[in-house]
């Protein structure tokens, strides 16, 4: 299932987590025959207005959830996990039979031209063909006419969302200047750094010997970038981090997103500048500073832009609540769970 605010449901492509979520249905399925106490047999779980939410229904979707919690996290799930999560899919379940019979009263509708343009874009930005895309929609367990569905109905929300509740949201300009007086500080960037590394692992349970032995081969690499040798090339030659594969590059940090050893001289060097060996608890490293940016504060328009879509979401989604709030109060509901 997609979030309430998102304007558009992506599809998860993946092989491994699916093949090997696939090795917990049998377990969930004998703790579901455990919750009910004897065979699984459908019935009516959830009536909402005039549409019913069957048990199977609820489990395909619980399963799924399971499966991809299981394949991310390895959670184990006992009794009482499978029922608490049982209840907020059903729960999450009847807020969409709602959407949907609201979107159906105010005649919202998603064309299938919209729906060909949506299935593009998502071939698009994940680079398949018309086959590929197919082929991952059967590893999600699901086939095209299935995800069509899917994607006209988060359409559909998403345009009644907008109808409904984003095309009243204001956010009036005092609002603005009252929020950036409070959290001024949030909207200046802080400095950051370009980082260039060699690695070298220290294995577990290493003696002092290995440790001494290890830290004189760093040394030896620190040596011959002082006398001139190129940083990039004895990357290649030795750093054993996964950075390697880039020529060492680590990317782009703010302060306090490295481990604290490395932080403190990553923030206190000049660009092009280069650490002496620094040891961790896993390995031994030598920084190079690639780029500083220092720190700068928002022009007053970016500023004013940023802090309104902050307010915007927030409006938005408490109002979101509210409405489906009322849209429950004004609805037949009954449960059997």
């Amino acid at each position: 299932m997609c979030s309430i605010g998102s304007r558009s449901c992506h599809l998860r492509l993946g092989r491994g987590p699916v093949r090997a979520a696939l090795l917990l249905i049998p377990v969930i399925m004998m703790l579901w025959c455990t919750v009910t106490g004897a065979e699984l047999i459908d019935r009516i779980v959830a009536i909402v207005n005039g549409d019913i939410i069957t048990l199977s229904e609820l489990r395909a979707v619980s399963l799924k959830y399971l499966q991809k919690m299981n394949a991310k996290f390895d959670l184990a799930y006992g009794k009482e996990q499978i029922e608490e999560a049982e209840r907020r899919i059903l729960d999450q379940l009847i807020d969409e039979k709602l959407i949907d019979q609201e979107a159906d009263r105010l005649a919202v509708v998603i064309t299938d031209r919209e729906v060909d343009s949506a299935v593009r874009d998502m071939q698009s930005r994940n680079k398949v063909t018309d086959a590929q895309f197919e082929e991952l929609l059967a590893e999600e367990g699901m086939t095209l006419q299935v995800y069509r569905e899917q994607l006209r109905k988060q359409m559909k929300k998403v345009r009644l969302i907008d109808q409904e509740i984003r095309s009243r949201v204001q956010v009036p300009p005092g609002e603005i200047e009252a929020y950036y007086e409070k959290h001024a500080g949030d909207f200046n960037i802080p400095p950051q750094v370009r980082l260039q590394q060699i690695r070298l692992i220290i294995p577990p349970q290493s003696t002092e010997e290995e440790l001494a032995r290890l830290r004189a081969q760093t040394e030896s690499i620190l040596a011959r970038i002082r006398q001139g040798e190129d940083f990039t090339a004895l990357v290649g030659l030795y750093s054993q981090d996964p950075s390697a594969a880039m020529g060492g590059d680590m990317g782009i940090f703010r302060q306090s997103e490295l481990l604290t050893a490395l932080d403190e001289y990553a923030f206190s060097m000049k660009e092009g500048e280069v650490s002496p060996v620094i040891q961790t608890v896993t390995s031994f490293h030598i920084l190079k500073v690639l780029e500083r940016r220092e720190p700068t504060a928002l022009s007053e328009e970016e500023r004013k832009n940023e802090i309104k879509d902050v307010l915007y979401n927030q409006k938005v989604e408490n109002d979101f609540k509210e409405w489906l709030k009322k849209l429950r109060k004004k609805s037949y509901l009954a449960f059997n769970l």
